[in-house]
């Protein structure tokens, strides 16, 4: 039999060590789904889980494979699986073909690879503090290409006081940004939490705040149009309804429609916490989080919006759920939207002795499980640098040298890249590489001249679909 606990997980691979009887075990999960299904539909959650069960009988129908698991596993499973997703996903098999011009093999030529970019993203939380600190800039600017201001962009940030602005900080802020290549999510425009609003908010009447709300679209918006990866237009509004409790049920699908007709060529972002952390908070679970984003792209005027997930992703002191974590990322990947972890850092309890290699544990795994699904396009940690606060994870210490949670993730950075490589082709002048996703530089040297020939270009399956790329060396 089939344990109450033991999860069905869409995207995970069947452990060598299970053993069942074909028979007994399509009886027992047809039995399971039909009885999952009759309390989701008495509990009136059903429609995009009963979607999500279907499909997975459907591919358990039709034979075991990767996308079905009823038993335990091994860490080392979990890996082995996990590596073969990145391989899967993340990187590009080419067979360079070395010839001269008059379609002779070359033997022997040496290829000098060098990774320009990446389509993955390293990213890091960003305060005003970097502002006036060379080596806080320094140690930025080489790390990450992507960022998100903790409070630089929020309204009660540039509008403490009604009528009185100010955006010297982001300014300052995206100008180093752009000048080192990194990219800046817009968060946040509004925020649906009561919580956050300033006080003479709190105070406006429906009329008054609807204006005052428009106010601060058009401004931040159009300051900054075109020069954000994205907006998070209305975070966590699965949780909090500020708006619409005063302005109506369709609020925040107003205001993504407000914002994409402002800049329409940036993609705009829901960004929610507890998606994938905790599988008992009612308000936010993945089949929640696609039927609020169904209806914001619903909404009249909004049907060509670019959209994106933006997931939050603040872990807790116990070990996470790993098989939650793997089932609400490919749920969300289905929609094909690209999915970005815009705060992500593993909170430790300050009692336990052993925190903070804990915290490198858990912190590893979530990264390895996040990056071995291709959706997620981007990781934020939260935070870096210790002189933006480490009340849950800082990567250094106050002179910028890494704690352990810098070197975990250094040493990530150097495994899901390509880097700088060197080989040779052989007696058919052809060198097999896999690379991951990106820009980069070939140089070919012929063996015998050191004449060389360099070529640039985009690898990944759809800049590529062809596994072989010809390259000659002119004589």
């Amino acid at each position: 039999m089939i344990s109450g606990s033991q999860k069905l997980r869409k995207d995970s691979f069947v452990s060598p060590h299970f053993v069942l009887d074909l028979t007994e075990l399509m009886t027992t999960f047809i039995i399971f789904l039909l009885l999952h299904l009759c309390f989701l539909l008495k509990s009136g959650e059903a429609q995009v889980r009963k979607d999500l069960i279907t499909n997975a009988a459907e591919k358990t129908l039709n034979g075991f494979d990767e996308n079905t698991l009823f038993s335990p596993y091994t860490k080392q499973e979990w890996r082995s699986y996990q590596d073969k997703k990145i391989n899967e996903g993340r990187k590009t098999q080419l067979n360079f073909i070395i010839t001269y011009p008059n379609k002779t093999a070359v033997k022997g030529a040496k290829l000098h690879i060098k990774q320009l970019t990446s389509d993955f993203h390293w990213g890091c939380g960003m305060t005003h503090r970097i502002i006036n600190n060379p080596a806080y800039k320094k140690w930025f600017a080489s790390k990450f290409t992507a960022a998100d201001f903790h409070n630089e962009l929020k309204w009660y940030y540039t509008e403490p006081q009604p009528g009185q602005e100010n955006y010297t900080d982001p300014d300052t802020m995206l100008k180093f940004a752009d000048e080192h290549g990194i990219i800046v999510r817009g968060h946040t425009v509004l925020w649906d939490d009561v919580k956050y609003q300033q006080k003479w908010v709190k105070k406006l009447s429906p009329k008054k705040l609807l204006q005052a709300a428009n106010k601060r679209v058009d401004s931040v918006v159009k300051r900054y149009k075109g020069r954000l990866v994205g907006w998070d237009v209305m975070n966590e509004n699965l949780h909090h309804n500020f708006f619409e409790k005063r302005l109506g049920k369709n609020a925040s699908a107003i205001f993504y429609n407000r914002v994409y007709n402002i800049d329409p060529n940036t993609t705009l972002y829901m960004n929610e916490f507890n998606t994938t952390e905790h599988v008992n908070d009612k308000w936010a679970a993945p089949e929640k989080y696609l039927r609020r984003l169904k209806k914001i792209r619903a909404y009249p005027g909004n049907n060509g919006m670019k959209m994106g997930i933006g997931l939050q992703c603040h872990y807790g002191a116990k070990p996470i759920d790993l098989h939650y974590v793997r089932n609400s990322l490919s749920l969300l990947s289905q929609v094909g939207l690209p999915i970005w972890l815009t705060e992500l850092d593993v909170k430790m309890d300050p009692a336990l002795e052993n925190k903070s290699q804990l915290q490198v544990i858990y912190l590893e795994e979530i990264l390895r499980e996040s990056f071995s699904h291709a959706s997620v396009k981007a990781i934020i940690i939260w935070t870096g640098a210790s002189i933006d606060g480490c009340d849950v994870m800082c990567m250094t210490n106050e002179k910028l040298e890494n704690t352990p949670v810098g070197d975990l993730i250094d040493r990530l950075m150097e495994e899901w890249k390509t880097g700088n490589t060197e080989v040779v082709s052989d007696s058919n002048g052809i060198s097999k590489v896999s690379m991951f996703n990106g820009r980069y530089e070939v140089t070919v040297v012929d063996p015998f001249t050191n004449v060389s020939s360099r070529v640039t270009f985009k690898v990944d399956k759809v800049s590529l679909p062809d596994e072989n790329v010809h390259l000659q060396i002119l004589v």
